[in-house]
Parts: structure tokens; C-alpha cells; sequence
């Protein structure tokens, strides 16, 4: 099977799960039904390799899910209903997708590193770096706009987030 087929049909089999994970939670709603993190996150991981030409990283690797032709490590996070990620560890890059209910995904940020953990808030409840969706979309916009200084300095000027439990913030 060709890769665009391939993720043609991996789309659709996440698309029904996403679909059960609905009837779930409509036959008996005192439960989340949101236990997907492992799976989606394989699925952000197929995408990089198959959409983005990346490198698989090898079992156990630390802080990075994948690699750059060019050998840069890539840390991949998948979001489908959250409106932030976490993150621990250190990459060169970090690739950011969104997947809707339908399995169709889009690009939240890929680009450098730093500009993600320096706009990003430390939480020790989670033991993590936490950074809203909202943030990583103004730093896609500073990359595309004027590189990775851009993204840099927006990351600069960005306030810290409050993890304090307070609510999300987005």
C-alpha cells in the first residue's frame, strides 16, 4: 500500500474511534472516555514519519520521537481535544499537530525548539513543561513571518501562563 493511502486509511480507522469515543460517553457520561493519549500520540508520530519525511526515533530514546533526514531530533506531540500540550526533555525541533474528530489533522508549529520552552510554563503537579495551543499558533505565525528570530522574540514577550489551576488559559 502506497504512504498516502496508508494514511488515508489510518485517518478513517481514527476518525470511528473518535466516533465510538462519543457514543461512550453519550450511553454513560459520568466517565471522560478520553484514555486516546497513547494513540493519538503513535498516530502524530505515523504522520511526522509518513507527511514530513521523518525518521522514526529508535525505542527508548529521550526527549525526541523522530528525526530529521538531516539528524536533528524532532520531539512530536499530537493534540486532539486539550487546549495545551506537555512536554519534557530536549529537541532540536517540535512538531505540533492537531487531529479533529473527522481524523484530519492540521499543523499547530513545527520549528525550533526553544522558542517553545521559553514561552512555555513549568508545572509540578504534571511534572512538565505546559504550553497552550494559542501559544504555539502565535509562534507558528513569528516563524513564518520573520524565521526563528521572530518566534524567538515572541516567546520572549509572551507572559508566562498561570498553571495555578485556576483554569485553562486559551
Amino acid at each position: 500500500m502506497d504512504d498516502n493511502r496508508n494514511v488515508e486509511a489510518v485517518k478513517g480507522v481514527i476518525a470511528s474511534l473518535f466516533a465510538s469515543q462519543r457514543a461512550l460517553r453519550a450511553l454513560a457520561p459520568e466517565y471522560r472516555w478520553a484514555g486516546l493519549g497513547n494513540l493519538l500520540g503513535d498516530f502524530g508520530e505515523f504522520l511526522a514519519e509518513k507527511a514530513y519525511g521523518l525518521q522514526k526515533a529508535p525505542s527508548g530514546s529521550s526527549g525526541f520521537d523522530a528525526k530529521t533526514p538531516g539528524g536533528l531530533t524532532v520531539q512530536v506531540k499530537t493534540n486532539h481535544a486539550a487546549n495545551q500540550i506537555g512536554f519534557r526533555g530536549e529537541a532540536d525541533l517540535m512538531l505540533v499537530l492537531h487531529v479533529r474528530d473527522d481524523g484530519e489533522w492540521e499543523e499547530v508549529y513545527y520549528g525550533p525548539f526553544g522558542p517553545v520552552k521559553e514561552a512555555s510554563s513549568f508545572s509540578s503537579r504534571d511534572n512538565k513543561q505546559m504550553i497552550a495551543v494559542s501559544r504555539l499558533r502565535a509562534l507558528q505565525v513569528a516563524l513564518a513571518a520573520a524565521g526563528p528570530g521572530g518566534a524567538q522574540a515572541v516567546a520572549h514577550a509572551l507572559p508566562k501562563q498561570d498553571l495555578s489551576g485556576k483554569g485553562p488559559e486559551d
